[in-house]
């Protein structure tokens, strides 16, 4: 028979592995080569879907200006039903607009902007990007020139993350470490920050329409292309592009509920990992607590906080610096609660509260 407190030893070590198979299958996804291409390449739609983005339009919208793309390329810019100006910004950059004044039912925000955006587009391929994206020079023209060579459907990035304040830097840190432990295969994952398809697969396959009313549109997207059977890869793309998630910690509060509890649906099985890796990563902070330390040996709460420290190393030096690995059991708690409370929001029917609307 088990004996329940050696049972509770053994999960609380568990953190250290999980976290370096984590680190492990972030390395090995590839990453996005910089060679820069002269080669001509096919006309490229760049659209940006923006909802009150006009802080991050100012500054994204300049480096898509300036991208070195071998060939002919629109940069399409849809306002969803905006309050502060985005549409207004963005024709002074000598864009494309595409005004959006309702939401049709049964279709979310995201979605629907990318959706509409792609009937503007007369691009033989369409990379979808974020308003707070700022861009390489060499970025796309690197992306498209892959995507052919590897004749890949759908290529996506994970970008790098700049500015960030000390409570998104050890969120993310653990939110990004739970991901990829629980993920088994990457060949069905999209990163809506960066997606890049051909027009003819987006036609073809439905693209957003047929994902319409998900929450999260790229995961869904990516399942969606997978089981139609497309070739999808997913990469690190650092040296192509970054991202400033968040504003503020209202912010990251709602885009971490958003995401944890969204991400655990397309996770399938895999999201019990993910789930049970940020519950292990808690653990030392809970074991520090005088009640629990009683049943511990001494010492016990030193040990398992430095070995999950220890696992997190790779993903602090990824978010500016190793030693945030010592507060990645901090870094859990909101993760954790956020995903709960998502959730529980979701199982009462009342949503989650995302750019103003219920999602």
């Amino acid at each position: 028979m088990i004996n329940p407190l050696r049972f509770a030893y053994l999960i609380d070590l568990l953190s250290l592995p999980l976290a370096l198979r984590a680190d492990w299958l972030y390395r090995h996804m590839g990453e996005l080569p910089t060679t820069p291409h002269t080669d001509p390449l096919p006309k490229l739609s760049i659209i940006v879907p923006a909802r009150n983005e006009v802080h991050n339009l100012k500054r994204s919208l300049p480096t898509l200006q300036s991208i070195n793309y071998p060939g002919e390329f629109e940069i399409i810019v849809v306002d969803d039903n905006s309050s502060d100006g985005t549409a207004a910004l963005a024709e002074e950059y000598s864009t494309q607009v595409l005004r959006l004044t309702s939401l049709p039912a049964g279709w979310l925000g995201k979605p629907h902007a990318c959706h509409q955006g792609t009937v503007r587009a007369s691009g033989e391929w369409l990379l979808f990007t974020d308003a707070d994206v700022l861009h390489h020079p060499d970025g796309p023209a690197n992306a498209v020139h892959l995507a052919l060579e590897e004749n890949l459907d759908a290529l996506s990035l994970f970008l790098e993350h700049r500015g960030i304040n000390f409570a998104e830097r050890i969120s993310i840190m653990v939110a990004y470490a739970g991901l990829f432990a629980g993920l088994r295969r990457l060949d069905r994952f999209l990163n809506g920050q960066y997606i890049l398809l051909p027009q003819e697969v987006y036609q073809t396959s439905g693209g957003f329409a047929a994902v319409r009313h998900e929450k999260l549109e790229d995961l869904a997207l990516g399942a969606h292309l997978q089981q139609l059977g497309y070739r999808i890869r997913t990469i690190r793309g650092c040296s192509a592009a970054s991202v400033k998630m968040y504003t503020d910690n209202f912010q990251l509060w709602h885009g971490m509920t958003r995401l944890s509890a969204g991400t655990l649906k397309w996770l399938g099985v895999s999201s019990l990992v993910t789930g049970f890796f940020t519950t292990t990563v808690v653990d030392p902070l809970l074991n520090i607590i005088p009640s629990r330390r009683k049943n511990r040996p001494r010492g016990w709460a030193a040990l398992t906080w430095g070995l999950t420290a220890l696992g997190f190393i790779p993903w602090a030096r990824r978010l500016g610096s190793g030693w945030y690995a010592l507060l990645a059991p901090l870094g859990a708690v909101p993760v954790l609660t956020a995903a709960v409370w998502g959730i529980i929001r979701q199982l009462l029917g009342r949503g989650i509260v995302w750019k103003d609307r219920i999602v």
